[in-house]
């Protein structure tokens, strides 16, 4: 969890990495944490950031914050980075992951759950948490 205290960690399941190969198909991923810190301040904004729980503390933190400072919805998920990175086609650890499309974005933001609730929408029925 990151070191906040205050972010949720969500499971993933089958159709979030189902989501997550589709949207990598249709090119709508960036993958590792420079390009999507890139992406997040770049002109047109990621619809959502997967964070891998197991990224570094200041890995987490900088996504978060940059993130919060952009208004980009992230979810921090319970999935290794070399999961995440087999799952995508790649070798090595994979700690962050911006998609691209909005309704990939939302599809595979509603395939994860965190204890408490079924997804990880805000209250203002956006995706995501704010940082």
């Amino acid at each position: 969890m990151a070191s906040d205290g205050k972010t949720p960690v969500h499971e993933v399941n089958e159709r979030f990495f189902g989501m997550l190969g589709m949207s990598r198909r249709a090119g709508k991923t960036v993958v590792g944490t420079e390009l999507v810190c890139r992406e997040i301040a770049g002109k047109r904004k990621p619809d959502l950031v997967v964070i891998s729980s197991f990224a570094s503390e200041n890995t987490k933190e900088k996504i978060i914050a940059k993130c919060g400072h952009y208004g980009v919805s992230f979810v921090l998920v319970a999935l290794d980075g070399e999961e995440l990175s087999r799952r995508l086609g790649k070798t090595g650890f994979t700690a962050t992951v911006a998609i691209t499309d909005p309704g990939l974005a939302k599809e595979i933001a509603n395939a994860c759950t965190c204890k408490g609730r079924e997804s990880p929408t805000d209250g203002d029925g956006s995706m995501g948490n704010r940082g």
